[in-house]
């Protein structure tokens, strides 16, 4: 069985619409584990998150053990998210890998039709 994740309820809402959105431009996997796991996920409300929860405005420190390499990125919404800043759309294929996990999680997720798997090593939420 898959780990749940936790997910603030504002970011329940914009993952889910997303979803609902992008149905048909989203690749088969990415839409069928997206759903799965917003099934499954603990909604939360903001103030009662844990620190080390991954969402919207969080830095995470990630070892994307695929290609061996560390990843320092920071979620936020598609409107200022710069690749050059490492500003990550929360709605970009990684975004919606990541969200609702936690420091220490393993994630496997496939993005670009490649099966890849993260670590993360640290969430910071300020």
């Amino acid at each position: 069985m898959e780990k749940k994740i936790v997910v603030t309820q504002d970011d329940y809402m914009l993952i889910s619409s997303y979803v609902r959105n992008n149905a048909n431009t989203l690749s088969p996997y990415t839409f069928s584990r997206l759903s799965e796991e917003l099934a499954g996920a603990n909604v939360i409300a903001e103030d009662t998150s844990p620190k080390d929860i991954i969402k919207l405005g969080s830095e995470v420190e990630l070892w994307e053990k695929t290609l061996n390499m560390r990843l320092a990125v920071k979620f936020v919404t598609p409107g200022i998210a710069d690749a050059k800043q490492s500003k990550i759309s929360i709605l970009s294929p990684l975004g919606v890998a990541l969200i609702g996990y936690r420091e220490g999680d393993l994630v496997e997720w496939e993005l670009h039709g490649i099966m890849r798997k993260y670590q993360v090593l640290k969430v910071d939420n300020l």
